[in-house]
């Protein structure tokens, strides 16, 4: 029998926790794979993300928080999910760095911490000197974990497909910049 959302809270409400695994099987498989391609979160915490929006759900029935819906039970979820996701990655913001970058450097030493963090202010210094836009998208991108469709929509540009463009000029240049100063001088 086809359940409305109304009836899943109403069941929720009542303490059926047939209905909570209903919801959870119902959108499980969607909410990961948007979690994943919209965040760039791992598949465990998307996992982890999705189980904690499903818990507020639920908390939000069960405390009268929740008596009647005015979007769909999966809207709900997703709006409550899309906070939880980018509470994550702004808390786990860490920089990325491609193996090619490590590589393409020949003085870089992978045992010697302190030179690590020493090539880490001087790249951190590069890119604040970039100035914007620059600094915004690589920063939105790379720290922020952004998709590039909502850094265009924050920086106003037509569409991600213009952003992405601006992000590999940028990269580029930033790049550059490393290639050059660490090229040129021993740090």
């Amino acid at each position: 029998m086809e359940r409305t959302d109304q009836e899943i809270v109403d069941r929720i409400k009542r303490g059926d926790d047939k209905a909570v695994m209903t919801l959870y099987d119902s959108y499980r498989k969607e909410f990961l794979h948007w979690g994943y391609n919209n965040y760039s979160l791992t598949e465990q915490e998307c996992a982890d993300v999705f189980q904690d929006a499903v818990i507020i759900i639920y908390k939000n029935i069960r405390q009268g928080k929740l008596e009647q819906l005015s979007s769909s039970l999966k809207t709900y979820l997703f709006g409550i999910g899309k906070n939880l996701a980018l509470k994550r990655v702004s808390q786990s913001s860490r920089m990325v760095v491609s193996n090619e970058a490590v590589e393409s450097n020949p003085g870089f030493d992978h045992e010697d911490p302190f030179e690590a963090t020493e090539r880490q202010k001087v790249i951190a210094g590069m890119l604040d000197s970039m100035g914007d836009p620059c600094k915004s998208i690589l920063q939105m991108f790379y720290f922020d974990k952004f998709t590039m469709d909502a850094i265009a929509s924050r920086l106003g540009y037509k569409n991600e497909h213009v952003a992405k463009s601006q992000k590999l000029r940028c990269f580029n240049q930033l790049k550059k910049m490393i290639s050059d100063r660490f090229n040129s001088e021993d740090i």
